[in-house]
């Protein structure tokens, strides 16, 4: 097996901490005055060099999505302002590895809200894969010119601007083998309305399953896991959840989640080392 994943930081997002643990704060008899804290909680990438070239999983916020003439609408920056330097941005990491958007073979979309979707635009080569209920929810909410959700409005405009090299997994469609050892799995409804996953199986070790905001931490995972508070599908998100804790333990893959700052803080992150 000859995949190498580097971990990529693309910055943070201050949130309130109910959006990743629901009901995290609650009022009660007791404690009438309870009040929410805000968390930051970790944006990362992953970039996979495999045997087919590099396969990038996600590319975070756009470089331009704060301030005044940001992308990122004022509830955006207000709810979950991003936090991190131009560094923190994918130009900039990519760079780091001495790359550019086109040598990215191709891309795997978790879902296409602002955090992990922001620098679609900057891939005129690459191909794209994203799941068809997804695209199709991001294009009508689009359409509708509704900036209430996480998709953002300036960010998918960008996308219709120049053709893309798009490739939509079905809904039908359980995975997708991109190379040996890298493959996509298709999470279906949950957090967004069409989630994918990717498994990547490494020389020195078992891999990883990527898993995005299908299970934003530890705290959501397993038996005793809290449900997350920004969820699409309910009964979808919990079926996913099982899903990927028996693929997981059958293919002894370690799952790495989207927004948990504990484990993030214990990787590896480019350009310091890698995963082989």
């Amino acid at each position: 097996m000859s995949n190498r994943i580097h971990v990529l930081d693309f910055g943070a997002v201050r949130v309130d901490e109910n959006f990743i643990v629901s009901n995290s704060t609650i009022v009660t008899q007791s404690n009438p005055s309870a009040i929410s804290r805000l968390v930051d909680v970790p944006i990362s990438g992953f970039l996979i060099e495999s045997p087919i070239g590099n396969i990038l999983y996600d590319t975070g916020c756009h470089p331009e999505c704060m301030g005044p003439n940001g992308r990122w609408t004022a509830r955006h920056q207000e709810e979950g302002p991003f936090l991190g330097g131009s560094e923190c941005t994918l130009p900039a990491r990519l760079k780091e590895l001495g790359l550019g958007p086109d040598q990215i073979v191709c891309v795997v979309l978790s879902h296409l809200h602002n955090d992990h979707a922001g620098c679609v635009e900057f891939f005129d080569k690459s191909k794209i894969i994203v799941h068809e209920d997804e695209f199709a929810g991001a294009l009508r909410q689009f359409a509708l010119h509704n900036d209430l959700t996480n998709y953002v409005l300036k960010d998918v405009a960008a996308w219709i601007e120049r053709p893309r090299n798009w490739e939509l997994i079905s809904r039908d469609e359980p995975f997708r083998d991109l190379a040996e050892g890298v493959r996509v799995l298709n999470f279906g409804s949950g957090h967004a309305y069409g989630m994918l996953g990717l498994a990547v199986k490494l020389r020195a070790r078992p891999g990883f399953l990527l898993v995005s905001d299908a299970c934003y931490g530890s705290a959501n995972y397993g038996s005793k896991g809290r449900r997350a508070g920004i969820i699409h599908d309910t009964i979808g998100y919990e079926k996913t959840l099982r899903f990927i804790e028996r693929y997981a333990e059958k293919e002894s893959l370690e799952v790495l989640f989207g927004h948990d700052a504990d484990q993030f803080a214990k990787l590896i992150n480019s350009p310091s080392g890698s995963y082989d």
